[in-house]
């Protein structure tokens, strides 16, 4: 059955926010991919029209400026690791950082699977990581550290992993990283707790989320929910398309992430991303 929704927005918004992987690139797995002319070329469009782009993003600040940097996104704001982190792509700097206390989450997941693997971001270093943590993705590594290394420092992102066959990109989120978040049983008063594809969950501050980083930008732009465009694919972009005055899925996206969209677009690989903003710009 196809998806319903309402008559496509006529209105041109006044901030578009892209999430990244599965939006505006393939699903990474064992390579960096990179955007299509035709999203680079819209993208341009709508900065050309004097209409700022944000890029918000699961992914931790490095790994988004490489992308943000493909698209052609020389200013301003990428917000990262679910809303925890704010780079400026004009200024080159981290603008803003939410932190949490990974010690009482580490003795959580731990109790809840003694096989757990961890890897946190600190700053621009890369990924810090225990030594079994798999590191079977493009990413930036900055070292091994030990367990009591990782929880002596507060961090906007701890990410923990278990051992998964569930590929990433796909539909359903990972049984076996549910139920070691299901075992943890963070309080939500302490932890925002994402649960991810591959065996990965993610742990940052609490009453932080994709809708608070573009809630951010769209504040330093001067810019309502209402004339705000967003674009996203998966269950982490839930948050940032109730905030969003539109919120457009990728035409791949679980039943339930587009059913949460005002419209479905065709999937990343048809250039989705570009194909709605040619209705605007």
């Amino acid at each position: 059955m196809p998806d319903l929704a309402p008559a496509p927005r006529q209105t041109p918004p006044k901030l578009v926010a892209v999430d990244l992987d599965g939006t505006v690139v393939d699903y990474h797995d064992q390579q960096a991919t990179r955007p299509s002319r035709a999203v680079i070329d819209a993208l341009q469009a709508v900065r050309d029209a004097g209409v700022p782009v944000a890029v918000i993003t699961g992914r931790a600040i490095w790994g988004a400026v490489r992308t943000a940097d493909d698209l052609g996104l020389d200013e301003g704001f990428v917000s990262a690791s679910h809303g925890a982190g704010e780079y400026d792509l004009g200024a080159r700097a981290i603008t803003h950082q939410a932190a949490v206390d990974a010690a009482t989450a580490v003795a959580a997941l731990v109790a809840s699977d003694p096989a757990v693997e961890f890897a946190v971001e600190w700053d621009l270093d890369g990924w810090w990581h225990t030594k079994g943590f798999r590191r079977d993705f493009p990413a930036k590594w900055a070292g091994e550290i030990t367990i009591d290394d990782l929880v002596s420092r507060p961090a906007p992102r701890l990410v923990a992993r278990v051992d998964s066959a569930n590929r990433y990109g796909g539909a359903e989120r990972c049984p076996q990283a549910m139920r070691l978040a299901e075992g943890a049983a963070l309080d939500a008063a302490e932890y925002h707790v994402e649960v991810g594809y591959n065996g990965w969950v993610d742990i940052g501050p609490p009453g932080i989320s994709k809708a608070t980083g573009i809630a951010r930008i769209a504040a330093h732009y001067g810019v309502s929910s209402a004339d705000t465009v967003v674009f996203g694919d998966a269950h982490n972009d839930l948050t940032m398309f109730a905030w969003a005055g539109w919120a457009v899925a990728m035409g791949q996206a679980a039943p339930d992430v587009r059913a949460a969209a005002d419209e479905v677009a065709p999937s990343v690989w048809e250039d989705g991303v570009a194909k709605v903003l040619a209705r605007w710009f």
